[in-house]
C-alpha cells in the first residue's frame, strides 16, 4: 500500500506558508488494528508542511510515547536534478545534492537540507526519542536551512545529544542512509513532505495533535487510556506539501 498521500505538484505552491486547508472526501485513514501500530512519517528537514506535520505529531508522542512505533523518515531524491538540463542540472546536483560513483543524492531545499536530513536520521539511531524530538523541535524553531550547518549544534547540545558522534555518523554513513531512505520512499510511493503511514495505511487528514491522535488510536487493537485525553481541536485536512 502506498501511503504517499499527501503531496502536491506546484513547486510555487510548496514554497508557500503553510495555509491551505480542504475539507477531506475519504476517511483520513483507515489503517489494520495492531496492539502497536507502527507510524511512519516522511518529511524534508526544512520543508514549512512537514515542520508544520512534525509540530503537530509531537504532542501525540508525548501522550503515546513507546505504546506506539515511531518511525521517522526523510524524503531524499535520486533525480530530483534530471528534471533540469546542461548548466542547469550541473548547478542543480552542486547545490542540492551528494554524490558517491554513480549515484546522485538530492533534497529540494539545498544539500544543507540533505545534511540535515542525515544528522536527524543519525540522532534518532541513538536511541533516544525524547532527545530526537527536543533536537528535531530546537531546529525547527531556532536554525533555518541557510544556518543549519552551524546552527544545529547548539540544539543537539540541548537535547543532550553527542554532537561529535552525530558529527561522525553524517560523514561515514551518509551515502547509506540516503539510500535506505530513498528506498523507504519508494517501497510507500511517499515522495512528498509530509506523508504520513499508519500501519501501512495512508494518512490524509488535519495535521494538528488531535487528527493525528485519533487516526493513531484508531489503528490499536484495544486503545490506551492516553487515548481519551484531548489534545485540542481537529482541523480540516491540508494540502499543501513539498513534492
Amino acid at each position: 500500500r502506498s501511503c504517499g498521500g499527501e503531496s502536491v505538484k506546484s513547486s510555487q505552491e510548496n514554497q508557500k506558508t503553510p495555509t491551505a486547508a480542504v475539507q477531506p472526501t475519504k476517511p483520513p485513514v483507515n489503517p489494520e488494528k495492531s496492539n502497536k501500530p507502527e507510524v511512519k512519517f516522511f518529511v524534508m528537514s526544512y520543508c514549512p508542511y512537514g515542520n508544520q506535520a512534525e509540530a503537530g505529531m509531537e504532542p501525540v508522542y508525548q501522550l503515546l510515547k513507546n505504546k506506539v512505533d515511531w518511525q521517522p523518515r526523510y524524503v531524499i531524491y535520486k533525480d530530483y536534478c534530471s528534471r533540469s538540463t546542461g548548466s542547469e542540472k550541473t548547478t542543480c546536483e552542486k547545490n542540492n545534492c551528494l554524490k558517491t560513483g554513480d549515484e546522485i543524492y538530492c533534497s529540494m531545499h539545498g544539500v544543507a537540507e540533505l545534511n540535515q536530513d542525515i544528522r536527524e536520521i543519525c540522532a534518532f539511531n541513538l536511541g533516544d526519542l525524547n532527545k530526537w524530538w527536543q533536537f528535531v523541535s530546537g531546529t525547527n524553531k531556532n536554525c533555518n536551512v541557510g544556518n543549519i550547518e552551524t546552527c544545529w549544534t547548539g540544539e543537539a547540545k540541548k537535547a543532550g545529544l553527542d554532537t561529535n558522534k552525530i558529527t561522525g555518523c553524517l560523514n561515514r554513513e551518509k551515502f547509506v542512509l540516503a539510500k535506505k531512505e530513498t528506498a523507504e520512499m519508494d517501497k510507500h510511493q511517499a515522495f512528498g513532505s509530509p506523508a504520513v503511514c499508519i500501519n501501512g495505511a495512508a494518512y490524509n487528514g488535519g495535521r494538528s495533535p488531535e487528527d493525528y491522535k485519533k487516526a493513531i488510536c484508531n489503528a490499536f487493537e484495544t486503545q490506551p487510556e492516553e487515548c481519551k485525553t484531548v489534545l485540542g481541536q481537529e482541523t480540516a485536512a491540508t494540502a499543501g506539501g513539498c513534492n
